[in-house]
């Protein structure tokens, strides 16, 4: 029985489309830097992109360092059938799939997992004359405005479409992105490229209900109301805080359903006079 493994740290089954006889892979690691809002904090954590060439998908995930990361793994005698084994919930998986224009990635609620399925079409970018380098290749620079946050990121068409996290949207592979102000940011630190035989890929998301991006904004807001109302002990009316956004803008500012927030704000406002 011959084995061969490949560790590219991607979750989900292959099992579908037809057969290559090789498929380009580029793999891509990313830093990925979080810095609290109103705060010093700094997280930083490691990812992989994964683009598959032929089958114009891509996968993003966080590197793991567990003993046994998800693998691209062949254990047949038939070099083709290949397949990715899973690792945990997977909650910072994104999968793309460029052909039907669409994108699924994965949210949590108060502790609960939800799969939400976007468009690759949602990204309003302004190509600027701007270049620089990165890596070795020539990368252009971009802006937009993006779900409560200015964004600006270096791409280059030397390498096929393609973004970490859910970014994307340019001619090119995003090598570089970070917010106007300091929140986040991506930066390619390795590129490889490798070519494999693969049988099929499918969607690990297919099996599972998706949420729009819409049909999951209301779902957390109404989340957050009933939180906010929760009180663990009688005559105890604090309830629980949910902030309105994370990377994304999940509550809308001038959304006057959800109260505690503002009236927390409010409160420590009037406790500092």
């Amino acid at each position: 029985m011959k084995k061969n493994i490949l560790v590219i740290l991607i979750a989900f089954v292959l099992n579908g489309y037809s057969q290559q006889d090789s498929v380009n892979i580029f793999q891509i690691e990313y830093r990925k830097m979080l810095t609290i809002d109103n705060t010093a904090k700094t997280f930083t954590n490691y990812y992989e992109l994964n683009k598959f060439v032929e089958y114009d998908v891509s996968v993003f995930d966080k590197i793991s360092k567990s003993e046994n990361p998800n693998k691209l793994v062949n254990d047949t005698d038939d070099d083709s059938v290949s397949y990715f084994t899973p690792e945990g919930d997977n909650v910072s998986l994104v999968y793309k799939n460029y052909a039907k224009r669409i994108f699924y990635s994965k949210h949590v609620i108060a502790f609960k997992y939800f799969v939400v399925k976007d468009s690759l079409q949602i990204f309003d970018w302004k190509i600027l004359n701007e270049t620089k380098k990165i890596l070795g290749y020539t990368c252009q620079l971009a802006t937009m405005d993006y779900r409560g946050r200015k964004y600006k990121a270096w791409f280059t068409s030397d390498l096929p479409i393609g973004g970490p996290w859910k970014f994307d949207g340019l001619p090119g592979m995003i090598l570089s992105l970070q917010t106007e102000k300091t929140f986040l940011s991506f930066e390619a630190i390795s590129i490889k490229s490798n070519k494999i035989k693969l049988a099929k890929i499918n969607n690990p998301f297919q099996i599972k209900k998706a949420l729009t991006w819409d049909e999951f904004k209301k779902l957390y807001k109404k989340k957050a109301i009933a939180l906010s109302k929760y009180s663990p002990e009688e005559g105890n009316n604090n309830g629980i805080i949910i902030s309105r956004r994370g990377i994304e803008t999940y509550i809308d500012e001038n959304d006057t359903d959800y109260k505690a927030d503002k009236e927390f704000e409010k409160s420590q406002g009037q406790g500092n006079n």
